[in-house]
């Protein structure tokens, strides 16, 4: 039993964690290796606050636990309707595919949850998006009366700060290096990123093709925060897709089924 001198114990720990032989260990088993020979009242705390303020430790060990700063949720507007309040975000930096490196997520923060996926390219401004957004969602969902957005500069420039004004839409951009702010969006991008590196083939670079299965998925699947399925708020139904697996007589049916068995062949062969 080690006596109550502060350097002492200090000293032992430092011998079961700092030592070659020890190499830094965590908290756990720096505190089990020390109590194969020592202990004293408190000793678990006594180490945690020693392993914890180890600079070299700080300065070389990944961060496995990410921080959980405070949640200040976006309150929801009363009554709102589907894609009235909407969250937007781009995943840059992909192989090209199509042409395209980028996507432009879009997320129904309010209501249902549904996401629309747009491809495109980095070099998008904003002019680019207000087309792209005009093509490609307006149809659908037409506009919205508020849109929430990081501090991309396609957002905060002259033009689209302008271009909400005359549509009367309400800009919400997130807090300078507060990204939480911004968390639906985040979230939408994770799912995203996850089901195209699963159904991507081995050089990647055929993600454009899988984006509109992706879309589907995703607005097919319960929501965690709503627990129903997007399509469902949305549509009042989900959408029938077929995925019988059957011959066919149609060679071009038949050549777009081989490399999908062949990625399946060699995801199971990795596997072994």
């Amino acid at each position: 039993m080690v006596p109550e001198d502060q350097k002492l114990r200090r000293d032992l720990v430092e011998l079961n964690h700092d030592s070659p032989t020890a190499a830094h260990p965590g908290i756990d088993k720096t505190h089990k290796s020390l109590l194969k020979q020592y202990w004293w009242p408190g000793c678990k705390e006594f180490v945690w606050q020693y392993v914890t303020g180890c600079a070299i430790c700080q300065a070389n060990k990944p961060i496995t636990h990410r921080n959980n700063p405070p949640l200040h949720p976006i309150t929801p507007q009363e009554e709102a309707l589907p894609f009235q309040t909407i969250a937007i975000d781009f995943i840059v930096k992909l192989p090209t595919s199509e042409g395209y490196d980028s996507i432009m997520t879009i997320t129904d923060h309010d209501c249902t949850k549904a996401v629309i996926l747009v491809p495109c390219q980095e070099t998008i401004d904003a002019e680019g998006v207000a087309k792209l957004f005009k093509d490609r969602v307006f149809p659908f969902v037409g506009l919205p009366k508020k849109i929430i957005s990081d501090r991309d500069p396609c957002f905060t420039s002259a033009f689209f700060k302008e271009l909400c004004k005359q549509l009367e839409v309400l800009q919400n951009l997130s807090t300078a290096y507060h990204p939480q702010m911004d968390r639906q969006s985040e979230k939408t991008n994770q799912h995203v990123e996850t089901a195209l590196q699963i159904y991507c083939n081995y050089q990647q670079n055929d993600w454009a093709h899988w984006l509109p299965i992706v879309q589907y998925a995703i607005n097919t699947r319960p929501s965690a925060t709503t627990k129903q399925a997007p399509y469902e708020l949305w549509m009042g139904f989900i959408p029938r897709a077929h995925q019988a697996d059957r011959s066919s007589k149609v060679l071009t049916i038949e050549l777009r089924r081989e490399p999908i068995k062949e990625a399946r062949k060699q995801a199971l062969e990795a596997m072994k």
